[in-house]
């Protein structure tokens, strides 16, 4: 399996935060390929599946971190993604 490089880890994290995603929990686990692209394909084309599992976190509810290789990579502020209860 080829290693998914950082900058493919870091936009799509930085897309599900655009893309409006809400949780009540400070992390999100979400699916990573080396095309950038979630875990789903249409049945007839699916012949192996490369990827990785990653978790951004927030501390505050408002900036959203990421730990890739024991380092933190700041992915923004987004202050509607983490909706307490």
């Amino acid at each position: 399996m080829r290693k998914i490089p950082i900058h493919i880890i870091l936009s799509t994290a930085k897309n599900l935060l655009d893309n409006q995603i809400q949780t009540n929990r400070k992390k999100i686990t979400f699916p990573v390929t080396i095309e950038g692209e979630p875990f789903y394909f249409p049945d007839g084309e699916i012949n192996e599946i490369e990827g990785e599992m990653w978790t951004m976190y927030t501390v505050d509810g408002i900036q959203w971190l990421i730990n890739i290789e024991d380092e933190i990579y700041n992915l923004g502020i987004y202050p509607n993604v983490y909706k307490r209860e």
